[in-house]
């Protein structure tokens, strides 16, 4: 008998649609003209905001959002891997390899925008961290930021992009669907993410508090 189970909580739903959002608008005004690049900063900035939510989310979040419960463990990944069909209905969240994507992608994410806040390109962006770096690390920074970072960021989300793809038309398993509702059709029983108006409320003051706090300590 199948089973409606909720996975995915409001809050990291609204999460990854924003990332989305942001991720898009950065690379957009990156490649429209110097006159954007205060805007690009303060999208920078407002994508690191979500990643600092989700690093709180990832232990105060639903279950399937808390970070201990992501399939981490090398020999997850390895027993994954080794499956002929890639079964992901046996793991209701992340399964290892999506597991693995995601951590990379924050991690990923949380750099670039550091370096960003970090980098100096002479002309009209001044980092709000650079007061207190010295020129070699300014430099590191800003090279980092637009010829590194820039190109792994691309390549994860086109990794991401071409699994989601895989999985829907390869291995017949929807990996977007669930994500948009929250909920997942499975023929286990699993633990529910807890997704109610108290918990929706602690996110929204917790994202509000991150924002507030960052725009306030670094200006831009």
């Amino acid at each position: 008998m199948a089973n409606l189970v909720k996975i995915w909580d409001l809050p990291t739903r609204l999460f990854h649609a924003a990332l989305v959002f942001l991720i898009v608008a950065a690379f957009v005004t990156v490649k429209l003209g110097d006159d954007l690049m205060r805007l690009h900063a303060q999208i920078g900035l407002g994508i690191l905001s979500l990643i600092v939510f989700r690093l709180c989310w990832g232990v105060f979040g639903g279950h399937w959002s808390q970070f201990k419960h992501f399939s981490l463990h090398p020999r997850h990944v390895i027993s994954y891997l080794k499956e002929n069909s890639f079964n992901s209905r046996s793991y209701p969240g992340h399964n290892p390899l999506g597991s693995w994507s995601a951590i990379l992608m924050i991690f990923a994410l949380a750099i670039q925008a550091l370096s960003g806040l970090c980098s100096d390109d002479e002309i009209l962006f001044n980092g709000p961290l650079t007061p207190y770096l010295n020129t070699s690390q300014i430099e590191w920074a800003s090279f980092y930021h637009s010829e590194v970072g820039q190109m792994l960021i691309i390549t994860l989300v086109a990794t991401h992009i071409f699994a989601i793809v895989f999985y829907k038309f390869k291995l017949k398993q929807d990996l977007i669907t669930p994500m948009l509702s929250g909920n997942k059709i499975s023929a286990a029983s699993f633990t529910p993410s807890k997704d109610n108006l108290k918990t929706r409320w602690f996110a929204l003051v917790l994202f509000l508090l991150i924002v507030s706090l960052l725009f306030h300590f670094l200006p831009i």
